[in-house]
């Protein structure tokens, strides 16, 4: 009885020696890495990130660590991983999106995105995108959310970097001013629209967007779009000479 108990405590001992041997072995190694969802950040610098080579065992790869030293990059919000045995890894990345440039101080900019997080700072702009003016704070931290006393003009800030996204005018924006949060000016180039406050901002950008298709290039004007209710958008446009 204790000869048989003995011979099946080895054979399991030996069964599990087998499958540790056999997890452990070349078989998973890694063979591949497929990376999606990056846009501003590059294919290369999230793989070197991961440190993961074709040693690297993929029932064994720390996600954790490699999450975190991805995330170090502050366009990154998130990462999710998913192992295809025996030896394939997917990343998916999921990326801050940078909407506007804050000018901190004159040839220093502040990159921020949807919800005003600061994510670098730089002595020149990379890409069209509004520039942020009229904004009081006294200090920032990189990666953290600006500190606005003025919660209007934040708020008038972020949303209307949405909107102009969201409506594909984001490339034409050049300035938006939340100096006077009851007259927020947006300017596309060299059309300049007072906006107001808040107050039917989805409608007034899309009426913003139907009036730029109309105005030709070069021309100079202003637009009073404060008040909308009961009036057709082209008669507050007033071309400058």
């Amino acid at each position: 009885m204790h000869s048989r108990r003995f011979k099946w405590a080895i054979f399991i001992c030996a069964i599990a020696f087998a499958t540790v041997l056999f997890l452990f072995s070349p078989f998973f190694y890694l063979d591949e890495i497929i990376v999606s969802g990056y846009n501003t950040v590059s294919r290369e610098e999230i793989r070197d990130r991961l440190e993961a080579d074709r040693t690297t065992n993929v029932l064994f790869f720390n996600q954790t660590a490699a999450r975190r030293r991805i995330m170090e990059n502050l366009y990154i919000s998130g990462v999710t991983f998913t192992r295809s045995l025996p030896g394939r890894l997917y990343v998916e990345v999921r990326e801050r999106r940078l909407a506007a440039y804050v000018e901190q101080s004159p040839g220093t900019f502040l990159f921020i995105d949807d919800f005003g997080r600061v994510l670098e700072v730089r002595s020149s702009i990379t890409q069209p995108l509004p520039i942020i003016v009229g904004l009081n704070f006294t200090h920032f931290a990189i990666g953290e959310i600006l500190d606005i006393p003025d919660r209007t003009a934040f708020n008038i800030m972020t949303h209307y970097a949405q909107l102009v996204y969201r409506h594909d005018l984001v490339c034409r924006v050049t300035h938006i001013n939340v100096a006077d949060t009851s007259n927020t000016r947006i300017l596309f180039g060299y059309v300049e629209f007072n906006v107001g406050c808040l107050s039917d901002a989805e409608a007034k950008i899309r009426i913003i967007a139907g009036m730029l298709a109309e105005i030709p290039e070069n021309v100079r004007a202003v637009a009073d779009l404060r008040d909308i209710s009961g009036e057709r958008g082209e008669f507050f446009l007033t071309i400058l000479t």
